[in-house]
């Protein structure tokens, strides 16, 4: 390109220029995204782990990725029950059908409390969220 190309009257466009325009400037610290990528790691099984660990001063994200946590373990340990039973010639028919619906159960779970979290509502899971709390 010339210096014929560039217009002489278009101004450039600057941080000053655009703040004494009435225009906004873009954030330095885009903390809300963050929170919104740590919330949904809450619930997205071992990545727990990311947001308990590095979001520590943050007590809203650790809330969230505490409960995460608890919901992954119950999940270990309902898998390992189920597996368990499906040893028994008779129960691994059931299991099988039944396991569908429970890991769908789970997975409509883990998305409802995304959606939770993300809206800015601490909703605990039903009978094992109160284990959260204690660690």
């Amino acid at each position: 390109m010339t210096e014929a190309d560039f217009s002489a009257n278009e101004p450039v466009k600057t941080e000053e220029n655009n703040q004494q325009q009435g225009g906004e400037t873009p954030p330095e610290n885009n903390r809300a995204s963050e929170d919104v990528i740590f919330l949904v790691l809450a619930y997205l099984g071992i990545l727990a782990l990311i947001p308990f660990f590095v979001a520590k001063d943050n007590d809203y994200v650790r809330w969230h990725a505490k409960q995460g946590l608890v919901l992954v373990a119950f999940e270990i340990v309902l898998w390992i029950v189920l597996m368990i039973l499906g040893v028994v010639p008779i129960l691994n028919i059931i299991i099988a059908f039944l396991g569908i619906f429970i890991w769908l159960a789970i997975l409509v779970l883990h998305i409802f409390c995304i959606i939770k979290a993300v809206k800015g509502e601490k909703w605990r899971v039903p009978v094992i969220g109160v284990y959260a709390d204690k660690f």
